[in-house]
């Protein structure tokens, strides 16, 4: 399971994929962080699931990470993401579920170890496979003085890739900086279908790492404005949205960074701007209460929303929010504005976390 310190270490480039893996199991009865947790101890990172057959050629693999995004193709397989290290076998396993065709290609949406961990496992037993992915992804995963030159790629494209013809045909898109600087969408035009990877994930807002929430917000309404004629949008973890969903995504992340701007010029506390967003029912899915399925290690969309405010007032303040804001450390009082309510960050209770196991 990833505590929010080792996904803030991870982020920084301070942990290999392969150590996250190694030390990404907390002690039982530990909070994120290290706190004692007052009940039981928080649920671990479900493995994968049974491959899920989502439209034409293309499967989704739920679990161990995020989700892996399976299309069949005339010669062999696409995989869209590799989840963590150790789920190479089982991704592998999956797929011959539903074909025996080998392994081609394999396409990164960005750099996080959830989402790159296996592809060396898949590397080595096929040896040949074309891994592809963003300039940035390559240079985030270069730069690690720990990373893995197995998880490195083949090719790399800078802001769209064409891969493929006819019914094989697949569109690559980097449209700016946001959740990583090298955010890839994957489109496969036959299935009318966009695999948004973690820019759209669990149907909350997304977490903000490196961009911050105005370049999340430009990114996502570019990505809406360019591409076109899709119906099923994959989310990075969880869920099978629909074009509808991501649009709703996209006004929300426009409607939170106005709402916070102008809490923030009011002198109001953070928490304001997202008791604004809570009067528009449109919003309402984007800010549920409740711990997601699969998602016991993290917390809910409303908390999310939250911690993007909070990276939201200080980017306008000037100030270097850090990963521990991002993960839902409070947002600190400063002369530049007022800070955020710790309750609106805190860790999910333990009747929070048994609820969701339980679902």
């Amino acid at each position: 399971m990833k505590s929010k310190v080792l996904v803030a270490l991870f982020l920084a480039g301070g942990l290999s994929a392969t150590a996250v893996a190694q030390q990404a199991q907390p002690a039982a009865g530990t909070a994120p962080g290290g706190r004692p947790a007052a009940g039981p101890p928080r649920a671990t990172l479900p493995p994968p699931e049974p491959i899920e057959h989502i439209t034409g050629n293309v499967y989704k693999i739920f679990g161990g990470g995020g989700n892996t995004l399976v299309v069949v193709q005339d010669k062999g397989v696409v995989l869209v993401d590799t989840k963590m290290p150790g789920n190479g076998q089982a991704i592998l396993d999956e797929v011959r579920k539903v074909t025996d065709k080998p392994i081609t290609t394999i396409i990164s949406t960005h750099s996080h170890p959830d989402h790159t961990g296996s592809t060396d496992f898949i590397r080595e037993r096929y040896p040949d496979v074309r891994i592809i992915m963003s300039e940035g992804t390559k240079a985030e995963l270069a730069a690690n003085p720990r990373g893995n030159p197995a998880l490195l790629p083949t090719e790399t494209y800078k802001d769209r890739l064409t891969i493929g013809e006819g019914a094989n045909r697949i569109e690559l898109y980097h449209t700016g900086t946001g959740h990583t600087g090298g955010d890839t969408f994957v489109v496969v035009p036959s299935a009318k279908l966009l695999f948004m990877g973690d820019v759209m994930a669990w149907n909350m807002a997304p977490f903000l790492p490196a961009g911050g929430a105005a370049a999340i917000t430009e990114e996502t309404e570019k990505l809406v404005a360019t591409v076109k004629d899709i119906d099923i949008v994959v989310e990075g973890h969880g869920h099978v949205n629909d074009w509808a969903g991501l649009e709703r995504l996209s006004r929300f992340n426009r409607a939170l960074l106005t709402e916070a701007r102008a809490a923030y010029d009011r002198g109001d506390a953070p928490g304001v701007a997202v008791a604004q967003l809570q009067k528009n029912p449109d919003f309402a899915p984007l800010l549920d209460t409740h711990i997601k399925k699969g998602l016991e290690y993290g917390n809910t969309p409303l908390a999310r929303a939250h911690m993007n405010v909070n990276i939201a007032y200080s980017e306008f303040a000037g100030e270097q929010a850090g990963f521990g804001i991002a993960n839902g450390a409070p947002l600190p009082a400063t002369d530049k504005h007022k800070g955020s309510d710790p309750k609106d960050t805190a860790p999910p209770t333990p009747e929070m976390l048994a609820a969701a196991v339980a679902k």
